[in-house]
């Protein structure tokens, strides 16, 4: 079992490196990219979030304005919420629905809407 552990530890070292370059490619990029992750997102809320969130997110309701709620809070808060659900708010787990990146596409949709608002969370 011992021989595991370094084996386990390099791979783990490696996923987590290559996650990073590929974070930072992706941050290079620049804004042409931004904007086509803004337009997918756009598209995939409009098709499977507005009927709850309102269309463009802008819902009039502060319990689903995605913009107001989301903020004060962390990517990874969303990614886990899209992913799991809330069962508890109503919300359905969009695992096996949304891809990775089309939920990333909905975050930078969201986050652009904040900074339109002037309400982000920084």
């Amino acid at each position: 079992m011992r021989s595991w552990i370094p084996f386990l530890l390099a791979s783990m070292l490696f996923l987590m490196a290559t996650g990073h370059v590929r974070a930072k490619s992706a941050a290079a990029q620049g804004h042409a990219s931004d904007a086509q992750s803004i337009h997918r997102g756009r598209t995939v809320f409009n098709s499977n979030c507005a009927h709850c969130h309102g269309e463009d997110a802008a819902a009039d309701d502060s319990y689903y304005n995605l913009p107001q709620l989301l903020s004060d809070r962390k990517d990874a808060f969303f990614f886990h919420t899209v992913t799991n659900g809330m069962a508890s708010k109503g919300m359905p787990a969009w695992r096996g629905i949304l891809n990775h990146r089309q939920m990333a596409d909905v975050l930078a949709f969201i986050r652009s809407i904040e900074k339109d608002q002037g309400i982000t969370g920084d």
